[in-house]
This record gives structure tokens, C-alpha cells and sequence, in this order.
């Protein structure tokens, strides 16, 4: 009895970890409902997420679920040391994870010889795990596995066009999370309790849990199959507000689809000629321009925030932002940005900015390699350096003086007034410290900075909750920001959480950008820069071309 309880839990939890390779798919994927599903189930011990996220658009092949369930239970040691022979002849790499499981009752065959490894693990295959862990045995005639969904059906899984779609689609890591959700709530075959009760006797979860994840004790809740947008990148030209716009409808939920703010040669300032990012950029399907800029200045520093790819390569508060997380995500706001720097003594102190120029004496900046190979102390103060997330040094630098930026580290200038502070705790070299962004007060919209990986800045807003923008925040109070025509480049978020890039290179007035937007159907927009800067490439041609040199751009790339 013992050893078949053991095998009940690792069919769930086989049938709960199998997806865990990121493979392009074609079902309901990241929803908001999947990913809460996804992490009730995760409370529960019973899914887990990748390096990249829970990435529920993937599918997995049925040889990488299942040598990833066997790590994942810590059973990679006694399957590879397996020698019980298997009845497939079509496994060629993982031959004893397969015999491992097929010997302990994990998995079965496509056929009396074949395993059919690469093959997706489809909705039949996925659902027939979960009627087996009810209980049901496609071995003693209570269901088959062509009639596996009908039979879910039936016994109220799910409803019957669902069963009816996922027949005929590609089912991904979104469907696994909420078919095993609503399994948890379905009675098993002895209908004597429900599995995430059975789970809960067996000790794989407490009952507590199960009641806070929603799998117990509540109302039962029915899977519904939800259709999934495999778009990339649409393109269109409109007319609309009065202008010819070039419009781009960007799927950032699709796993092949990856955004991405650049800075040229990855330090702050540096510029280019539009073509040489484009050629630069490793093939990007499409490249515009994105933050303001000190265009008339020595070191043309960016106008707001820039993170690309995770790293912080430019903090500067007071411009609205577009922020895109690692799964897709899309927010705006007008987040003031802080850099902590904390101490494994639990001492941390804060940078205002980020390789800006900005330093007084009361002041506090942060310095990357994105800056440059050093920086110079415009005024007295304190530096303190960390190299490979240790510091190395804290000593007073007077005017004028130069600190070397380590490779793979920072420097921090701290001015003398900030230092003299009754909260200042002394830092210590030898300790190590970590380094992360945070708001420095909650933003109005709600905009978390926790998951973004990439962040552009511009303004002025334009579309805000769905509703025309009007007010014009410092420092886009100018004309040319009211009523002067103007090539412009714009970014929103349409409700159903695409990106909408738009590029104007004939020009338009800040209203007519408004107007155009919310035509458009974003619930929230930005203005990017424009003018000499307006630059578009798209699929190997350009359609606005900058009359100077640019320093941040945004980059999309769609992957095979």
C-alpha cells in the first residue's frame, strides 16, 4: 500500500513537472488566471518554474518531462544506476530514465515498442496522467487514451468544448497548470474524496494549503480552455488622427519574442549612426529609436531610467517609463528609482542615480562600467568601490580627483554631507553586498520594478487608463511638445497587453500622438523622441531614418 501511494504522488507530480523546457506553443499560456493557478499549485510543491519563469507558453517533449521530473524528485541518481531492461526500441539517449520509469509505473509506451521521445506531450497524454492519478485505469477498460479528454469531460474536468479544442491544438505548460488545477478538485474513481484531499492524507500537502490554494474546502472549479495568440510582430500603415502611422503590434507573451533596450556599445553616452545599430544589433527583426537625449552636449546622456537585459545601465528619475518583464509583461508608470547597496551586515545605503553626472555634496551616485573605465569627483567626497560584489575600498577623494570603475564592479560616490548623516553606517572592506533597484515611493500606476528587466524612459504621457493625457509634466512643456508638427515615436500597451510601438516620420502634434494612441486602442502610451531622432527599421527596411546619431534604442528580435 505504501509503495502505491508513493507511485499515486509521483504520477501527479509527473504529471504536474513535466513541462519544464521552453519549446514555442499554441494554447492559453501566460494568462493572469494561469499564472495565479500556476502559483497556487507551486505552493503546494507540486509545479516549478525555470530560470526564465514559470514560462507557461512551452511544451515539452515527453523524453526532457520526464528525465526532468526524475531530477526533480531526486531520482536521477537511482535511474541512471537502473538497469531493468525496457520494451522500447526508439530510445536511443535516456534509455535508463525511461526503463527506471516504465519500471516503477511512471510511464507507459506509445506502443508495446516505442516511447515516442520526442514526441510533444499532448492533451490526450497529459489528461490520461491526471486520470490515473484519479484512479482510473486505461489498462482495466474505465477509459482509453483516445477517449481520455471525452472522459475528463464526464466526470466534470472540464467542460465539453474544451474537450472538444484541445483534440486539435498544441496544449502547454497553461493548460497543464489548469488541468491539474481543476484534477486536484475532481473525486476519484472510489468517489470517496477528491484528490487534493487523498493528497493531503498522504502527507504531500497539509490541508491548510490546499484550503489557501483553493483545492480544497471550496467550490469546484471546471478547466475552460482559453485560445493563445502565437503573433510576433504585425505591421501596419494607418491613417488615423490625421496622420500616417507605422504601427507595430508587438506579441511580447510569445516566447519567441524578445524586447530588449540598447545602448550603443553598452556605455551610457555613446552614439552611432542608426544604420550601424541596426547592423549591430544581431539580427534584430526591428530597431526604433527610445529615450530622449543631451543631443547637444559632449557626453550624450539619455533623458530617464534605461535597464537592458536585466542590467541597470542608467537611473534617472522624473520621466515616464515603459517597463517589459522577463516573461512579457508590459507596465508604465513614472517610477522614482533608487539604487541599494546592501552589506551582508545588513548595512545598506542609497544611490540617488545612476552614471549620471549629478554630484554635491549632499549627494550619492552610483558608477558602472556603463559609465566608463573611471569617473571624476566633481566635488569632495567619499568613494566607495566593490569589485565582484565585495568592497575593496572606502577612502575621501577632493575635487577633481579619479577613481577606476572595476570590471565587474562599481563605485559609489558618496558626498561628504551624506556621509555625515546620524543614520550613516561606516562601510567595511571585506564585505559583500548586493546591489538593486527600488521605488523610492509607491507609483501611482502601480508599477513594480521587481521583475523588469528592460526599461525605457520619454514623455510626455499620452494615453493613461484608457483615457486621452493631457497634462504636461517638466520637462515637456515646451512648444515643441503642443503645437509644433514634429516626426514622432510612441509606445503604448493595448488591452489585451500588447506592445504598440508607432513611429510618425511625416510628423504630428503631441494631440494628434494622443488621439492617435487611443485610435489605436492603448489603455496607456508614451511619447518616445522624435524629431532628428525618429528612427524605425523594420524586417531589413528602413521607414524612418535619424538625421543624427542616436545613443538608446529599443530592439525586438523574434527567435525560430
Amino acid at each position: 500500500m505504501k509503495r502505491t501511494k508513493r507511485i499515486l504522488s509521483l504520477l501527479l507530480a509527473c504529471v504536474l513537472l513535466v513541462g519544464m523546457l521552453a519549446v514555442p506553443a499554441g494554447a492559453s499560456g501566460s494568462s493572469p488566471e494561469s499564472t495565479g493557478r500556476a502559483d497556487k499549485l507551486a505552493s503546494l510543491g507540486l509545479f516549478q518554474g525555470t530560470g526564465g519563469g514559470y514560462q507557461l507558453d512551452a511544451v515539452p517533449t515527453r523524453i526532457q518531462g520526464l528525465v526532468m521530473l526524475l531530477r526533480l524528485l531526486g531520482l536521477e541518481d537511482e535511474a541512471l544506476a537502473c538497469t531493468e531492461p525496457s520494451p522500447f526500441t526508439d530510445v536511443t539517449w535516456g534509455d535508463n530514465y525511461v526503463s527506471y520509469a516504465y519500471t516503477n509505473g511512471l510511464t507507459n509506451g506509445t506502443s508495446g515498442t516505442t516511447f515516442s521521445p520526442n514526441t510533444t506531450l499532448n492533451a490526450n497524454g497529459y489528461v490520461t496522467f491526471l486520470l490515473r492519478a484519479l484512479g482510473y485505469s486505461d489498462a482495466e477498460g474505465d477509459f482509453s487514451w483516445s477517449d481520455a479528454l471525452s472522459f475528463a469531460r464526464d466526470i466534470s474536468m472540464m467542460d465539453a468544448a474544451s474537450a472538444s479544442t484541445l483534440a486539435k491544438v498544441t496544449m502547454n505548460r497553461g493548460d497543464m497548470v489548469d488541468l491539474s488545477y481543476a484534477a486536484l478538485m475532481c473525486q476519484t474513481k472510489d468517489g470517496g474524496q477528491t484528490l487534493a484531499q487523498r493528497l493531503v492524507d498522504q502527507g504531500v500537502f497539509t490541508a491548510e494549503a490546499a484550503t489557501a490554494a483553493g483545492v480544497l474546502g471550496g467550490s469546484k472549479w471546471t478547466y475552460t480552455y482559453v485560445p493563445y495568440d502565437s503573433s510576433t510582430i504585425k505591421y501596419e500603415v494607418k491613417n488615423l488622427a490625421g496622420v500616417t502611422a507605422h504601427v507595430f503590434t508587438v506579441n511580447t507573451r510569445n516566447p519567441k519574442v524578445e524586447v530588449h533596450a540598447k545602448v550603443v556599445n553598452g556605455v551610457v553616452g555613446s552614439t552611432a549612426p542608426f544604420s550601424t545599430i541596426v547592423n549591430n544589433s544581431g539580427g534584430a527583426k526591428l530597431v526604433m529609436n527610445a529615450n530622449f537625449f543631451n543631443a547637444g552636449s559632449d557626453k550624450k546622456t539619455p533623458n530617464g531610467h534605461v535597464i537592458s537585459n536585466g542590467q541597470l545601465m542608467y537611473i534617472n528619475s522624473g520621466y515616464n517609463c515603459l517597463g517589459i518583464t522577463a516573461d512579457g509583461g508590459l507596465m508604465t508608470g513614472r517610477p522614482g528609482l533608487f539604487i541599494r547597496v546592501k552589506a551582508s551586515s545588513g548595512k545598506e545605503w542609497s544611490a540617488y542615480e545612476m552614471n549620471t553626472a549629478t554630484q554635491s555634496d549632499t549627494y550619492s551616485n552610483l558608477y558602472s562600467r556603463a559609465y566608463g573605465s573611471s569617473v571624476t569627483f566633481k566635488v569632495a567626497g567619499n568613494a566607495l568601490v566593490i569589485d565582484n560584489g565585495v568592497i575593496t575600498n572606502y577612502y575621501p577623494v577632493s575635487a577633481g580627483g579619479s577613481v577606476a570603475i572595476p570590471a565587474n564592479g562599481y563605485v559609489m560616490f558618496m558626498g561628504p554631507k551624506f556621509a555625515a548623516t546620524s543614520y550613516f553606517q561606516q562601510p567595511v572592506v571585506g564585505e559583500s553586498v548586493t546591489i538593486e533597484p527600488y521605488l523610492l515611493k509607491e507609483d501611482a500606476e502601480g508599477f513594480q520594478i521587481e521583475h523588469v528587466t528592460d526599461l525605457i524612459a520619454g514623455g510626455p504621457r499620452l494615453v493613461q487608463d484608457g483615457a486621452i493625457y493631457t497634462q504636461l509634466e517638466a520637462p515637456f512643456t515646451e512648444e515643441r511638445f503642443t503645437t509644433i508638427v514634429s516626426p514622432r515615436t510612441a509606445a503604448g500597451i493595448s488591452a489585451d497587453g500588447k506592445l504598440i510601438l508607432v513611429s510618425v516620420p511625416g510628423g504630428a502634434k503631441i494631440q494628434q500622438m494622443r488621439e492617435l494612441m487611443l485610435a489605436l486602442g492603448c489603455v496607456d502610451a508614451i511619447n518616445l523622441d522624435g524629431g532628428a531622432s525618429c528612427g524605425m527599421y523594420y524586417d531589413g527596411k528602413y521607414i524612418a531614418t535619424p538625421g543624427r546619431e542616436l545613443t538608446t534604442t529599443l530592439q525586438i528580435h523574434v527567435n525560430p
